[in-house]
């Protein structure tokens, strides 16, 4: 079995690598617009990306398929929050910096498991 994978990132994950996990296991770096080839004798397979302390949910591959490792928008659009936040806080009113500290800290935490996205492509 083969699986094709390729990160597509865009300028957010573009600064460091990704680490592929196949079944708990390191089994590559790529950089963005990168792509690799696993090859494996498995009939199903987990697959996962890691970068520093963000990183994706499993994904389980079956058979033969391309995947692709993109940016979980909803984990950008809370950072993005908490950033105009604290330029709030720092320019306006305080209230804005503690509120954006608690969205750097939700971001954080939702981050941890869901800031790459891997989906099959056709």
């Amino acid at each position: 079995m083969a699986i094709h994978v390729k990160r597509n990132t865009g300028m957010m994950g573009g600064l460091a690598r990704v680490a592929l996990y196949v079944d708990g296991q390191h089994t590559a770096k790529l950089g963005n617009d990168e792509d690799t080839t696993i090859s494996l004798d498995d009939e199903a397979v987990k697959l996962k990306a890691k970068q520093w302390f963000f990183g994706s949910k499993e994904l389980e591959v079956v058979d033969e398929a391309n995947v692709e490792v993109r940016i979980n928008m909803t984990a950008m659009l809370l950072l993005l929050a908490a950033i105009v936040c604290l330029f709030l806080g720092v320019m306006i009113a305080p209230i804005f910096t503690a509120v954006a500290g608690i969205l750097f800290l939700v971001c954080i935490i939702y981050s941890t498991k869901n800031w790459f996205q891997l989906i099959k492509v056709k």
